[in-house]
């Protein structure tokens, strides 16, 4: 074997490690799916839901199947759940199968109240089942299956579903209402106000044109708005609709732009060869509160990355800015110009893009020069030297007026 060979061979080892350590995730990624579907498919429900119309009965009495898929023993327990879940009654609550068991029946009535919502009202009837077990080897879930009953409360005379949007136009904001009349009779007079506060929390009414709309039909009611009455952020809209003599109201949230988180400020110079103490001040510039709001940092000289930490969590208040105190170790870095690439993260969710400040790591004490005090130090600076100057004026007349009435005071 010649030495070409030899360092084939070496190359190729380091491959097929590689190679089996990924066929090895890959194979346990499909037990794991094969793991996951066994524990959905182990248990059936038949039928999945039940459709109730509201008006023909006040006494529904109906049931469902619990199937044993898998053919093996798990108990169950049973309760309705949704806004008309108490009434709703189960023959059993608890139920015990083995594995010779295929499937169970439950019986289960609803009382229907005499007043319900108009529209479908989503209920539904939990199977849970708990696996457990004290091997830590064995892998332990819970499963929940729903079998949904739908009640669909009838529509009165005059009635309209109303669906609330927004589109950005560029340099105005349209506010949009779809309305569907779903009662039984036309409507000769339907329009819809949205009312909203601006960046200066100035209120707007915004009315749209008044339309008829026969049963079943369904239309938009536009207005419009300028963007330039917003600034970046969240905003509560409402709307109005009215019909004939009857009105709805509907409350969404209008977002401006996106959420956003700024840093302002980051020290200019360190000392080299010691824990220094660093300051940055983050501004919101979203309207609302952010939480969880910490920055990454990658610490790179010469393009080179050396070093790299995370700042502790804070949260800013909407449009207001706030400062993180902390220590930058660089006990093991010598003077010269490094980068800090820094990277702010919020809600745990939203990440901004990179933005990278230059500082100078120095030598003994720092002397910050002149032209990278801020407009606040300069300003303190100034008044610093204010007080200063008038206390000496003060000292220096008092001065020269003992002198001029010296021989008052022989």
């Amino acid at each position: 074997m010649n030495l070409l060979e030899q360092n084939q061979q070496q190359l190729h080892l380091p491959l097929n490690k590689m190679k089996k350590a990924n066929k090895k995730i890959i194979i346990w990624t499909i037990v794991l799916l094969l793991l996951s579907m066994q524990l959905v498919l182990a248990i059936g429900i038949r039928p999945a839901k039940t459709t109730i119309i509201s008006g023909e009965e006040n006494k529904f009495e109906n049931s469902f199947w619990i199937v044993n898929n898998d053919h093996r023993d798990f108990f169950v327990k049973l309760y309705p759940s949704g806004p008309l879940a108490e009434y709703i009654s189960l023959e059993v609550t608890e139920l015990n199968f083995l594995s010779t068991d295929e499937a169970k029946e439950v019986k289960y009535i609803v009382m229907i109240p005499k007043t319900i919502p108009p529209g479908l009202t989503k209920n539904y009837l939990i199977v849970e089942e708990e696996l457990l077990s004290t091997d830590p080897t064995v892998i332990s879930s819970k499963i929940l299956l729903k079998h949904k009953i739908l009640i669909q409360g009838e529509y009165p005379d005059k009635y309209v579903e109303v669906k609330l949007n927004f589109r950005d136009l560029g340099s105005d904001v349209e506010f949009i209402s779809e309305v569907e009349n779903l009662g039984k009779q036309n409507l000769t007079e339907v329009k819809t106000t949205f009312r909203v506060n601006d960046k200066y929390e100035q209120e707007h009414y915004l009315e749209t044109n008044v339309i008829s709309l026969e049963k079943d039909e369904n239309k938009l009611l536009i207005s419009t708005l300028e963007k330039d009455f917003f600034e970046l952020g969240e905003y509560d809209v409402s709307a109005i609709t009215e019909y004939d003599d009857l009105e709805v109201e509907m409350v969404k949230t209008l977002r401006i732009g996106k959420p956003e988180v700024d840093i302002t400020y980051f020290n200019e110079y360190f000392v080299a060869n010691k824990i220094n103490e660093y300051t940055m001040d983050l501004l919101n510039r979203w309207n609302q509160k952010v939480e969880n709001v910490f920055v990454e940092v990658e610490v790179k000289k010469d393009d080179q990355k050396i070093d790299e930490f995370r700042t502790k969590s804070i949260d800013i208040e909407g449009e207001m800015s706030k400062k993180i105190n902390d220590y930058f170790d660089a006990k093991e870095k010598n003077p010269g110009i490094y980068t800090f690439d820094m990277v702010v993260n919020f809600w745990n969710t939203y990440k901004m893009e990179q933005k990278t400040f230059q500082s100078e790591l120095m030598t003994g004490a720092i002397v910050i020069p002149p032209e990278s005090l801020s407009d606040s130090s300069l300003s303190l600076t100034m008044i610093l030297f204010l007080i200063i100057g008038l206390l000496i004026g003060v000292m220096g007349g008092y001065v020269l007026y003992r002198y001029i009435r010296r021989d008052q005071y022989k």
